[in-house]
């Protein structure tokens, strides 16, 4: 790579004069050299502004910059999907990272994008060719592998990438609400019995050959039952968002109004980065990506902005085979015999002397998909000599999504962007919400879904009404659907319109614009506006008429009646200020007439027997009869609520028990309902609501927290081992009630992972336990939550923007970008994006002139 010199060389990268540090900005920013290729221009907290002559030279000036601290981030990725796990890190926890390669190595989504990769549009080629080549001239640029980022200083797994691994990387990111979730079962299933000869899929016959002239030490050596978690594997737990969107009928100073609240990981690879994107009369998009993507996946232009909710629609479905009783690696189909089919891979493994030995695992396949091994969630959704679970996804495969994202950044209303959808359909798993400048608002889901046929919706519409097996597997929406799959008639639909085999169609999915608003909250469709909803669709896209999320139920209410909260005046109108608020206030759906109401019963009845013994509750009721009902760091008494609900938690959709209440849910009552205290027991002394509290205040006493703490004392995130990145975080979980989702999440755990937490205390809602250096201390300790949050409006000269970014651009705790703005989240302090030519000159830090090769 060759720089133009325009200032002061200073550790390789080119510093324009005339800009200041970072907490200065520059009164008279120098302009670009005209002979540039691509120029980056660094505002306050590290957001690189890209402006660049062609999408080759945008995708390459990308990748420079967001390898600047978070080079590490996209290297563990490649090693993730390139099944080496294992290989550099070992097996780990459980075999963890050998039943990933294992399943890696089975999917082969390198082999995939090299299939697809001439499918991408000309634009979305330029683009991965283009990061490719400036990602590897980054890593050229660091001497050493001691000159890397801190998270992966040293490693010997930092290489060079191609444009195809960079594809790869968004066909596996596509499967995150899919076959990412069943990598470990996919690697643990076997049949029962042991192997018998089968039909081989694989092309890895001259690999295979030489391995088996090695000694195999290892192939008996590891346990690889999956102990899965059914909260990430049927409810996709650990991904989330809130979308607000209002148009100009509920809008004050402005034509139209976005909130973008995503709830992603702090760490790893879904961590959202701050970009500004510019090719002089091409693109203009100001938002946020993910490392390792050359485009703006929520943001905003001129024209338009939105943002994504992960959508509760299906990306896959379950199929049960019958198996062939003398064989149970045959199932039966349309009456006649198919083989289960296989392939055999080979994973290297990291010994404890630091030695490799290769490690051979035959993984297999049905036609609809991979064969897998849910018994740790479901016995009965086991390998057994008589059935077996494969499944299909309808996201294995899908290379549209940079298109798709592409196609948006470009959009100039909302007609234009409606069309991309319906001509790309590249979203793979998420809502959108959007605006236009017009003021309009708009709810479209618009993600990646299977179009069932009519026997299949049928039959699971009428299994989750009478069978309570399919009931739990369904969760009130958040869990899965299972069809049989010995019949045709159960094998999705092709559909003239879909781009795609076996798709819903755009004409089909579930969608509104509006003047007034529209929201998702990770719900279904159909309480995207509280008055109006949304009905008539397929089974797939989620529930109608069906309970809603405590989170949804708290949304619902804010966005619809924001005056009873003190968001607005009573004509219910927000203004930029009050959209901020409805993030910042901490409010919740539990802490105002339902606290009052749990007052009342323990003050009237402030005893309960425990094991023949009278226990008091008076501290724990005087807790919640001072807390404010908020979850602000200044908060007492938040910590005693969120365990006493967490003694009501269900593994399903509505979150909490319906023994907690006394009005059950009514459909025309969504918002509302279920809603009260249920009635007190006959004897108070055994009632279930008193119980629960005396075991919250029990469990948070054995921890030596107290009852009555500060939420922001026993709240925070370390982002790493220096006791200056320590911070407060205010906020609560989704089980709560509360729009500023934060919590603790296992998807959040990644090898270069910088932020620290615990050992999980069992049955607590997320507090863990960790030697701090004083000893071990109990704390909610956060790595997931609210991310990259926008507040948008757009009026007459333009859009306007205020953002969150929790974690800061940078995932190097060396980096001053590191945690600055964690402490700006923590103080609830917005951030003005620059969006002018003025305003990004007069928060300019420094310029990068970049030459392509």
């Amino acid at each position: 790579m060759h720089k133009k010199l325009a200032g002061t060389l200073v550790a390789g990268t080119v510093i324009l004069s005339g800009c200041l540090s970072s907490g200065g900005s520059s009164s008279s920013s120098p302009a670009p050299s005209p002979s540039a290729d691509v120029t980056i221009t660094y505002t306050t907290h590290g957001v690189p502004h890209v402006k660049a002559n062609d999408y080759f030279g945008l995708g390459y000036g990308v990748a420079h910059a967001q390898a600047e601290h978070n080079l590490c981030t996209l290297a563990e990725q490649v090693v993730t999907l390139q099944g080496e796990k294992a290989k550099f890190f070992g097996p780990g926890t459980n075999n963890a990272n050998l039943l990933s390669d294992v399943a890696y190595k089975a999917i082969d989504f390198e082999s995939m994008a090299e299939e697809r990769f001439s499918l991408l549009s000309g634009d979305a080629q330029a683009l991965i060719n283009g990061y490719a080549e400036g990602y590897n001239n980054a890593l050229a640029e660091r001497h050493s592998p001691q000159d890397y980022p801190t998270p992966c200083r040293g490693a010997e797994w930092v290489q060079p990438i191609t444009a195809n691994t960079l594809l790869a990387t968004y066909l596996d990111m596509a499967t995150l609400a899919s076959t990412r979730n069943f990598l470990q079962a996919m690697a643990a299933a076997q049949p029962p019995g042991g192997i018998t000869q089968l039909k081989n899929n694989s092309e890895q016959q001259s690999q295979l050959a030489k391995a088996d002239d090695q000694p195999k030490p290892l192939a008996s050596a590891f346990d690889l039952t999956a102990q899965l978690d059914p909260e990430l594997v049927l409810k996709n737990e650990g991904i989330g968002s809130n979308g607000w969107a209002l148009g100009t009928d509920r809008v004050r100073d402005a034509n139209s109004l976005l909130l973008g609240n995503p709830h992603f990981p702090w760490d790893g690879a879904s961590r959202f980065y701050e970009i500004h994107l510019n090719i002089p009369g091409e693109l203009q998009a100001h938002g946020a990506n993910m490392t390792g993507i050359p485009i703006v996946t929520l943001g905003f232009n001129q024209h338009l902005g939105w943002t994504h909710t992960v959508s509760q629609a299906k990306r896959f479905t379950l199929y049960q085979l019958q198996l062939d009783p003398s064989n149970a690696q045959r199932y039966f189909y349309d009456g006649e015999l198919r083989d289960i089919t296989y392939k055999d891979v080979i994973v290297e493994v990291k010994l404890p002397d630091d030695s490799l030995a290769p490690f051979t695992r035959r993984v297999f396949f049905s036609h609809y998909g991979p064969m897998i091994d849910l018994s740790s969630v479901n016995p009965a959704l086991g390998w057994s000599t008589t059935t077996a679970i494969t499944y299909r996804d309808a996201n294995l495969g899908n290379h549209r999504m940079l298109d798709q994202w592409l196609a948006m950044n470009k959009a100039t209303s909302t007609a234009e962007l409606e069309t991309a959808l319906a001509e790309i359909q590249g979203l793979p798993w998420v809502n959108t919400i959007m605006i236009d400048k017009d003021g309009n608002a708009s709810y479209i889901d618009a993600s990646v879904t299977p179009l069932l046929s009519a026997q299949a919706e049928g039959f699971w519409r009428n299994a989750i009404a009478n069978d309570p097996a399919a009931q739990a597997l369904w969760q009130d929406g958040a869990g899965q659907i299972l069809l049989p799959g010995h019949l045709s008639q159960f094998e999705w639909v092709n559909h003239p319109e879909a781009v795609a085999p076996g798709i819903v169609p755009y004409s089909l999915a579930p969608k509104v614009t509006r003047r007034d608003y529209a929201y998702n909250a990770n719900s279904s469709h159909w309480l995207s506006h509280v008055e109006e909803p949304l009905e008539g669709y397929s089974i797939a896209f989620g529930p109608e008429q069906v309970v809603r999320s405590p989170r949804t139920r708290y949304n619902a209410q804010l966005i619809s009646d924001p005056h009873a909260f003190g968001l607005t005046l009573a004509d219910q109108v927000f203004d930029i200020e009050a959209l901020k608020l409805a993030l910042d206030h901490n409010g919740s759906l539990f802490g105002g007439s339902f606290r009052q109401q749990l007052v009342q019963r323990c003050q009237a009845n402030p005893q309960v027997e425990v094991d023949g013994q009278l226990e008091s509750l008076a501290t724990p009721c005087n807790v919640l009869a001072n807390w404010d009902g908020l979850y602000n760091l200044d908060s007492r008494g938040a910590a005693m609520m969120r365990e006493f609900l967490q003694e009501f938690r269900v593994s399903a959709h509505r979150d909490l028990h319906n023994n907690l209440f006394a009005v059950p849910f009514d459909p025309d009552s969504p918002a509302d309902t279920p809603r009260d205290l249920a009635p007190l027991a006959a004897d108070p002394l055994t009632d279930p609501v008193l119980q629960a509290l005396h075991k919250a205040a029990k469990r948070l006493s054995d921890n030596n927290v107290a009852l009555d703490v500060a939420l922001g004392d026993v709240q925070y995130v370390l982002k790493s081992s220096d006791p200056n990145h320590r911070f407060p975080i205010h906020g609560g979980q989704s089980f709560e009630g509360i729009f500023n989702m934060i919590s603790k999440n296992a998807r959040s755990l990644a090898q270069t992972g910088t932020i620290l937490t615990g050992q999980d205390i069992a049955g607590s809602a997320s507090l863990d336990l960790l030697d701090e250096g004083n000893g071990p201390v109990a704390a909610y300790r956060i790595n997931y939550g609210t991310s990259f949050a926008l507040a948008l409006s757009y009026d007459e000269q333009g859009p306007k923007a205020q953002v969150y970014v929790t974690y800061g651009q940078a995932h190097d705790p060396e980096s001053e970008f590191f945690a600055d703005q964690t402490e700006l989240f923590s103080n609830k302090q917005w951030r003005s994006m620059p969006l002018t030519d003025s305003e990004i000159d007069a928060a300019t830090l420094r310029v990068v002139e970049l030459t392509l090769p």
